[in-house]
């Protein structure tokens, strides 16, 4: 079987969606399938081992490995790139941008369309020019209409195909966990964690409360940063370690410097793959305050290095956290965020369950999506294109 897949985030740019396209590429090669990637062209480091790529122009910010694909400006070479290869099936990562591509080619080459909804764009309207609930309704609206378009939808999580299927989305519908490598998580060995201990400077804290993500708006860390000024207030000593980069980071540090916490939030920027492991087990407690999350790839992450977790709820956190037996859910206000991690703390033992490991390897993935796409091309393009519309992103291209 031949499947193309298209994606607006891909590698060389680290996010949660480019490591699951990755992750899906790879599973669907080791059954035998040939893949085609159509991705963002990033300025750099185009190529990915073992991956065909075809890379469409973008305006791209090489220092911030960001880039928005123009694929209007590359839509020859994407349609030819595509007819050569002759795919028996179109899988699409995002409804927008390249998503349309997808969608257009599937129309044109008859054969089925799936996607993968990864996240809930109308918590990005900050990004659409104005945050208003008539511009988050469109946002919904264009979403569920592009999910109609395809033969199958695929959710990383249960809670999310059930709200897919809420706001009208009729097409089929399933589940399929995002694949991660745990084996990144093997024999993390002593050495290693006091040699990241020292680089960090962690050594004169008790405790250490961990975030790994994108720093965003959307994703609540002030939130993080209230809670723990109530923690040292109480004498407790902590400190809050950040993994990862993000639009909002300059800004996130003056509010740290207003609450005095410049000494106690430690800023690690990007680390790598293999480097994230030994920064989940130096930990206490993982904290997740964000509430716009639809799969928390990092929670799996922590669950796979025993640490306890303190979310807000939200469709990814309810998928994952079983209040009381490997974390806690907290309401979304600082004071009761401090209690529940304080109450992680004392107790880090209770919370401490095992994790089921396999359901995400590549071999129990690739099997899920095979029964699937097999159905798919049984019944072949059944669903009918609409007309979509316009939506437009001045400033980012959302996960």
């Amino acid at each position: 079987m031949k499947v193309a897949i298209f994606t607006n985030n891909f590698l060389p740019r680290i996010s949660g969606v480019a490591v699951a396209v990755k992750f899906q590429e790879s599973a669907l090669r080791s059954l035998g399938y040939e893949t085609l990637v159509v991705a963002p062209d990033y300025g750099f480091d185009a190529k990915v081992p073992g991956v065909r790529v075809v890379r469409v122009k973008s305006l791209a910010y090489p220092p911030k490995k960001l880039s928005l694909p123009l694929q209007f400006l590359d839509r020859t070479a994407i349609e030819d790139a595509i007819v050569e290869f002759n795919p028996d099936l179109i899988h699409t990562h995002h409804p927008f941008l390249l998503g349309k591509s997808a969608l257009e080619l599937a129309d044109q080459l008859q054969v089925p369309l799936a996607y993968t909804f990864h996240t809930l764009y109308d918590f990005f309207a900050q990004y659409f020019l104005v945050d208003t609930e008539p511009v988050r309704k469109q946002i919904r609206d264009y979403v569920v209409n592009f999910a109609n378009c395809c033969e199958l939808v695929i959710a990383p999580t249960e809670p999310i195909r059930k709200y897919l299927v809420r706001n009208q989305v009729q097409a089929k519908t399933a589940t399929i966990p995002t694949g991660i490598d745990f084996s990144r998580f093997d024999n993390i060995g002593h050495y290693r964690l006091e040699k990241r201990k020292k680089k960090l400077k962690l050594e004169k804290f008790d405790y250490l409360l961990l975030y790994v993500g994108r720093i965003a708006w959307e994703k609540n860390l002030s939130l993080l940063f209230r809670a723990l000024r109530l923690l040292v207030n109480q004498k407790i000593n902590l400190a809050l370690v950040i993994a990862g980069e993000g639009p909002a980071k300059r800004a996130y540090q003056k509010e740290i410097d207003q609450l005095l916490l410049q000494n106690r939030v430690i800023w690690t920027g990007f680390l790598s793959q293999e480097e994230l492991p030994e920064i989940y087990y130096l930990a206490d407690c993982f904290v997740f305050p964000s509430p716009a999350d639809t799969q928390g790839i990092v929670l799996y992450e922590a669950q796979a290095a025993r640490l306890p977790i303190v979310a807000i709820k939200s469709m990814a956190s309810e998928a994952i956290i079983k209040d009381g037996e490997n974390g806690k859910f907290a309401e979304n206000n600082a004071r009761d965020f401090a209690r529940k991690i304080k109450e992680v703390l004392e107790h880090r033992e209770r919370f401490q369950v095992r994790f089921d490991k396999e359901q995400f390897s590549q071999t129990s993935i690739a099997r899920r999506y095979q029964v699937l796409y097999q159905q798919l091309l049984k019944a072949g393009r059944t669903a009918k294109a609409k007309q979509l519309g316009t939506i437009f992103f001045p400033f980012f291209n959302p996960p």
